[in-house]
């Protein structure tokens, strides 16, 4: 009854574990994507301010079809924006300024943020799975020694609950044996020892 005691008590505490398991990597996937989201803003604010940091006015309205940006000018000095694959080209009066595209956003900067943002999802997620399967795997290892005790003790248990039946068999038999002798005996006879 120990062993069978200690047996479900282990399968219990696996249970536990696992569940435990499962609630560690739900939680380290939501912390994950809090952590993507977090980067993602992150890098979007950094976007707003590259473009903020140039001093340069919100932009307006575009005009014609020649993808060009006018913001209009107290001054009357209109400010034009045009973007080709050379760049962003800014000219107000007789000022031209050109930005090139691959300073906007600095090279590198997106892969870099995927990059992280893929590295921290995986030890969120891959880690607990990993730690699973090695405390699944030390588990099996452990009871495979228990059961071969266990097996050992339920064999003798067994053994022994045979041997007290067969006695039980025994024991009923005589009695079965004296309850019918002394059905068989005369009634006056066993009123003369009965009193």
């Amino acid at each position: 009854m120990n062993a069978m005691t200690e047996t479900v008590m282990q399968q219990r505490a696996n249970q536990a574990e696992i569940q435990q398991a499962i609630q560690d990597a739900n939680q380290a996937v939501r912390e994950a994507g809090n952590a993507a989201r977090n980067a993602a803003r992150d890098a979007a604010r950094a976007d707003q301010a590259a473009r903020t940091s140039s001093d340069q006015p919100p932009p307006a309205r575009a005009s014609d079809n020649n993808a060009t940006i006018v913001i209009p000018s107290d001054r009357g000095d209109d400010i034009h924006i045009s973007v080709d694959g050379g760049g962003i080209h800014v000219r107000q009066g007789d000022h031209n300024t050109t930005i090139p595209v691959q300073d906007v956003v600095p090279r590198g900067a997106v892969q870099m943020t995927y990059a992280i943002s893929a590295a921290l999802i995986a030890i969120a997620i891959v880690g607990p799975i990993v730690r699973f399967f090695v405390r699944r795997y030390e588990r099996r290892s452990f009871s495979a020694k228990v059961s071969a005790d266990v097996q050992a003790r339920l064999d003798a248990m067994e053994r022994n609950i045979d041997t007290v039946a067969l006695e039980m068999e025994r024991v009923s038999e005589g009695q079965r044996f004296t309850n019918k002798l002394l059905e068989q005996r005369p009634v006056e006879h066993a009123q003369r020892i009965d009193r």
